[in-house]
């Protein structure tokens, strides 16, 4: 049975935003919604979503996740030895399962590649000695065939991927062939979804705007019954409610405008969809906290209807 995670970034506002939000109410949130674990985001400078990084804090989040009957995985950035050990010492505090990343630094993705073939290499040992896989995502910067080139070089057990639902249609490449191209190596995924905005001047690509899971263009039902036929443990639930990244180059098959890839019709999306989220929250915090919790509860809404979110409770009121 595939076990549903929720996302830290999700409630990304309600940290930033909502007087006394922090780790513990994350899990307590996702205990109370019915999920199985959390996926949290521990990057410097902060560590803002975790709430912390000494070792008594990430002790006493492991008691909570206990208490409430929840799993754990953490997610970082970057390949380096140095930085993804500590994570992976971080990530053994709390009792997490894995431990997320994806490639950062130059800006050519050649040298990316080669410089994440070697850094994993040598993280192997380390990851096996500690007990947590790390996981290489298809972020936004490698699209899924860049991903398994990566892993099929590093040959271990303990470096495996994350899948994303979305990322590879920033580079045109359709979700399904990124995770055809990934498959060996998948053991979570990212759930969430998007649409299309056209381009605002003419020689640009576009924007990919995060939506409510099950109002957007990708394809998450198909998507999701592909991850559960290969025996998937867990999927990670991830609110992207008002996230925008620019397209970038035509690394897939997809045509701009056409399939998934079509634009979206800006007068017919919802006003909520189309706030700068970011801006509103330096006059009006509540709001967008408000809007975010309500972005939450449609996709869950929505989830509710395949088969891997029917277990899950309506309780966005207690956030």
């Amino acid at each position: 049975m595939t076990k549903l995670f929720l996302h830290s970034y999700g409630l990304r506002y309600h940290y930033r935003h909502k007087p006394g939000f922090d780790v513990f109410s994350l899990i307590d949130i996702a205990a109370e919604l019915g999920f199985d674990g959390i996926n949290v985001s521990a990057h410097l400078p902060g560590y803002v979503e975790i709430s912390g990084r000494e070792r008594d804090h990430l002790r006493k989040v492991r008691r909570h996740l206990d208490h409430r009957g929840l799993l754990i995985d953490i997610e970082t950035r970057g390949t380096e030895v140095a930085h993804l050990s500590d994570c992976l010492a971080m990530a053994a505090d709390v009792g997490a399962g894995y431990l997320r990343t994806f490639t950062t630094g130059a800006p050519d993705r050649r040298h990316r590649v080669s410089e994440a073939k070697r850094n994993l290499s040598q993280l192997t040992p380390i990851a096996e000695r500690v007990g947590i896989p790390i996981l290489l995502e298809n972020h936004e910067d490698l699209c899924g065939a860049e991903v398994a080139e990566i892993l099929t070089s590093v040959n271990s057990a303990w470096i495996r991927a994350l899948f994303d639902y979305v990322n590879s249609m920033l580079f045109f490449e359709h979700p399904c062939d990124a995770l055809e191209a990934m498959e060996p190596w998948v053991c979570s995924a990212h759930l969430k979804d998007c649409v299309l905005l056209p381009p605002v001047r003419q020689g640009e690509e576009g924007t990919l705007l995060g939506v409510p899971i099950g109002s957007g263009v990708a394809p998450v039902a198909e998507l999701t019954q592909k991850l559960a036929r290969l025996g998937l443990d867990r999927i990670c639930f991830e609110n992207t409610w008002s996230y925008r990244a620019p397209l970038r180059d035509r690394r897939g098959t997809g045509e701009p405008g056409e399939s998934i890839f079509g634009w979206a019709n800006l007068r017919e999306l919802p006003a909520e969809w189309m706030i700068n989220a970011a801006e509103m929250a330096q006059s009006a915090p509540g709001k967008v906290v408000e809007l975010e919790m309500q972005a939450l509860d449609q996709s869950l809404c929505w989830l509710r209807k395949l088969s891997i979110g029917a277990g899950l409770t309506r309780s966005a009121a207690k956030a």
